[in-house]
């Protein structure tokens, strides 16, 4: 994946450690654990989105029901007398005297239909969860990039503490032949025994910074490698310091442009208003009526059977209207108002927001990059004086002082070189992320 191939921004460089850094990305966008669970956030918001669509489709189940009574009321111990009685009336056996008929029956037996016709808070749920959708989707691809800066800025963390620890390392000979130099003018009476034990002070002051410079690479060394879920102790590859990553364009109303397109936090915003207004719609469908479609055909009666005479089909038209309810309707319609006005403010805070941080960054990269500039003069100025101290020192015309301060000097020089060369690369890394210039995967 390019980070800025596909931008006009698009840095002027080797692309050593842009592609290094890429490999990086691409791996921990695969396996972060974080992401993961944005995953699986997306796809539970999916499953909702479905399950709000569904509401909208004919419902169809089946319903079956077999029952033992015992005590229940025969209808028949009221019919036969009376029929009785009439076939005695007329001489004759024109009415049934032995009918046996018990309420509910034993058995029923059906298929029912529901499809809601018009019902305006099944559409409101609907939108309120694509909505809510939506807004997972951008969260999961915010959370994506800021990944994709949290790896680089890890990397350039761990590289900057890898090249202190070998400044510090490489200065460590240097006080090792101060000392054996402090031992000779000793012994030739051109120095007292108190300039061996500065000596000896300032290599034990530089092998205390040593250590702690190792702790810190040892502990970006495990932060970076928990972002791509990798063992704390694997390794990692570094790159020549001369391809370290660039800006091209630096033009703030270009990026800021690009970046209210594509940053994902106006997408978020967005996807806040269209669930209020989902909620607003809600809300105002309380103050409509909901109708629906029943049906169902079955059998039923005290035994199975499956003929003409025991079906039974209902179909209904179910119109309800909730008419008056305390105001409750009205004061829930007028709380969404209020926070789909809210999640108004809210987006216009988000954008300008998003046009401060790509302004910022803009600078910061103007002012690292000059500050580069300076600290690579700084150092080349305080290695050529600390080598003429030295040469002096070794011959007995500079005094310990003058050597440990332009030792000092130089040390601090290169390893504000080495901080300023990777601090550019940050703001690099951070503009990238503030204008919203990598290319994401889906």
């Amino acid at each position: 994946m390019a980070a800025l191939a596909a931008t006009p921004v698009a840095a002027q460089q080797s692309g050593t450690a842009r592609e290094l850094l890429d490999g990086y990305v691409n791996e921990a966008l695969r396996e972060n654990l974080s992401l993961a669970q944005q995953r699986e956030a997306l796809r539970r918001a999916d499953a909702g989105m479905r399950e709000a669509n569904g509401r909208l489709l004919p419902s169809l189940g089946l319903n079956a029901r077999y029952s033992e009574f015992s005590g229940v009321v025969n209808i028949g111990d009221f019919i036969n007398p009376a029929y009785g009685a009439l076939n005695q009336l007329l001489g004759q056996q024109r009415f049934p005297t032995d009918v046996a008929a018990t309420l509910p029956f034993r058995q029923e037996t059906r298929l029912e239909l529901q499809l809601p016709v018009f019902n305006d808070a099944l559409f409101a749920a609907r939108a309120a969860a694509r909505a809510q959708r939506d807004l997972v989707g951008s969260a999961r691809r915010a959370a994506m990039r800021q990944l994709a800066a949290d790896v680089q800025q890890a990397w350039l963390g761990y590289a900057t503490a890898v090249r202190a620890v070998e400044t510090l390392e490489a200065t460590v000979p240097v006080l090792d032949e101060n000392l054996r130099v402090s031992e000779r003018l000793i012994a030739n009476g051109q120095a007292t025994p108190d300039v061996l034990l500065r000596a000896r002070a300032e290599r034990s002051e530089l092998q205390q910074q040593l250590e702690d410079t190792r702790r810190q690479r040892d502990a970006a060394r495990r932060g970076f490698n928990l972002l791509r879920n990798a063992a704390d102790e694997a390794p990692i590859a570094l790159v020549d310091d001369s391809t370290m990553l660039a800006a091209g364009l630096t033009d703030g109303d270009v990026l800021v442009a690009a970046a209210l397109q594509r940053r994902e936090e106006l997408a978020q915003s967005a996807s806040g208003i269209a669930i209020a207004r989902a909620q607003e719609r809600a809300a105002a469908a309380a103050f409509l009526p909901n109708v629906g479609l029943a049906a169902s055909y079955g059998v039923q009666g005290n035994r199975y059977r499956f003929d003409r005479d025991n079906d039974v089909g209902i179909a209904s038209l179910v119109l309800s209207w909730n008419v008056f309810n305390g105001t409750q309707d009205a004061a829930r319609r007028e709380q969404a108002q209020a926070t789909r006005v809210e999640a108004q403010y809210r987006q216009r805070e988000a954008v300008r927001a998003v046009s401060v941080q790509v302004r910022n960054a803009v600078d910061a990269v103007t002012a690292a990059r000059a500050m580069l500039a300076a600290a690579d003069d700084r150092a080349a100025s305080a290695e050529r004086a600390f080598a003429l101290v030295q040469r002096r020192f070794a011959e007995g015309l500079a005094t310990q002082v003058e050597f440990f301060g332009a030792r000092s000097s130089a040390t601090a020089a290169a390893l504000n070189r080495v901080i300023s060369r990777f601090a550019y690369a940050s703001r690099v890394v951070e503009l990238e992320r503030a204008a919203a210039l990598r290319a994401l995967p889906n």
